[in-house]
């Protein structure tokens, strides 16, 4: 990767920088308090602890509020239970709950890659995703077997209900009510992912939510709102500290997050509201694709000469991450296209495998630890490159962002 020359007080200063937000984040842990930088955009849910959502009762029940599906009653602590995306999943583990999954949604490969490629980084850190049942059917991803959820019999489903009236499964209000009275509740709320408009049977107050926000929400289902917190202590420290160390908007990159095939590449618009992007939100860049003529168009795609046109400075993959020798192969096709010298990102070779939005507490760690250091390499580090796509990269203690030991020891109750 080429990138201009650093300065021996650079280094220094950058150093200072890492190992000062090790003592932030320990210190965070041990006294139990919770950073106020978020840099989340602001929800239209009423913002309040888990505490206020749970109502306990003389005979341990409890209910938790979340929109669309509104006060949801448990009786005790859900022990059996679907994620049906790696939010909900990854939320579980990070909270001591790993276990309790009986199944998870879509490809079962591609998610479990997608969070292996960050826990395989952890001491006793695991997620066993390869014989968990699934409600999607093998032959179409997109197909909700409803069987399942009935085989399956699970205490309540991180999934939300609004999701299954979209298109994409049509399913029946009858079909929803079913499931929720004769298996378990529903307990999920998809559309804050970008703050898009949800079925219209579920359109009015329909409330959006911020990632932290979401994961508190499934923390007081599992009654971990200490686990809770103590996440969102190390994920606000780091953030204030990516932040404070942001250099001036004059000298921080434009930036492409896309997805690729064949030639063509579908951007993202990374500027919206929803908690897919609360990894990049705080790092202050720019849509490269935002200075082209006609600007981002909605579902468009591009070719390299639009690339030409936009001119970022680093192009991010979409989900990199999960996608092993499909990202290099595709990596080194782009590099070696005649017009990659017209673009400055692929000209210093700042094209690398970026994270996906769907994140619980250890993956948005990792995510905005590998952002910072793709995005901004004097001030928090270089990105130590995607090696063969199967494991996080190896950073050195000093060059870490954030304390793995203390990710370990909340996800092991040892806080």
């Amino acid at each position: 990767m080429t990138s201009r020359d650093t300065t021996t007080e650079e280094v220094s200063t950058r150093r200072d920088v890492l190992k000062g937000g090790g003592a932030i984040v320990g210190g965070g842990l041990l006294a139990g308090c919770v950073g106020t930088t978020s840099n989340e955009p602001t929800s239209t849910a009423a913002t309040s602890d888990a505490s206020t959502d749970t109502a306990t009762t003389a005979t341990g029940s409890y209910a938790v509020t979340l929109s669309p599906v509104g006060d949801v009653e448990f009786d005790s602590v859900p022990s059996d239970f679907l994620t049906y995306y790696p939010l909900s999943a990854g939320t579980a583990v990070a909270l001591g709950h790993g276990e309790s999954i009986n199944a998870i949604g879509y490809d079962k490969q591609l998610f479990g890659n997608t969070v292996s490629y960050y826990y395989d980084r952890l001491e006793s850190v695991t997620f066993e995703w390869e014989d968990l049942g699934r409600v999607t059917s093998a032959d179409d991803p997109g197909v909700l077997d409803m069987e399942a959820f009935y085989e399956l019999d699970s205490d309540v489903h991180f999934l939300d209900p609004a999701l299954l009236r979209s298109s994409s499964f049509g399913w029946s209000e009858e079909d929803i009510d079913a499931i929720a009275e004769d298996v378990g509740p529903w307990f999920g709320n998809y559309y804050s992912r970008t703050n898009a408009d949800p079925p219209d049977a579920y359109r009015d107050g329909y409330e959006y939510y911020t990632l932290w926000e979401y994961i508190e929400k499934i923390a007081a289902v599992l009654r971990e709102e200490e686990r809770y917190q103590a996440f969102k202590s190390m994920r606000d420290d780091l953030v204030a500290r990516i932040q404070a160390n942001l250099p001036p908007e004059s000298e921080r990159p434009s930036v492409a997050i896309v997805a690729y095939s064949g030639g063509t590449f579908w951007p993202y618009d990374f500027t919206q509201d929803g908690y897919i992007w609360a990894h990049v939100r705080p790092m202050g860049i720019e849509n490269a694709f935002e200075t082209i003529e006609g600007g981002l168009e909605a579902d468009g795609s591009y070719d390299f000469e639009a690339l030409v046109e936009a001119q970022p400075d680093v192009m991010l993959r979409y989900w990199g991450t999960a996608l092993g020798e499909t990202f290099i192969r595709g990596r080194e096709a782009v590099l070696d296209n005649p017009l990659a010298d017209d673009i400055p990102a692929l000209r210093d070779e700042r094209y690398y495998p970026s994270g996906y939005g769907m994140q619980g507490p250890i993956m948005s760690l990792f995510n905005l630890e590998m952002t910072a250091k793709q995005l901004y390499p004097d001030q928090f580090g270089e990105w130590p490159g995607y090696g063969s796509g199967e494991l996080y990269p190896e950073i050195s203690e000093s060059e870490q962002l954030f304390d793995r030991q203390a990710v370990v020891d909340i996800v092991s109750g040892e806080i």
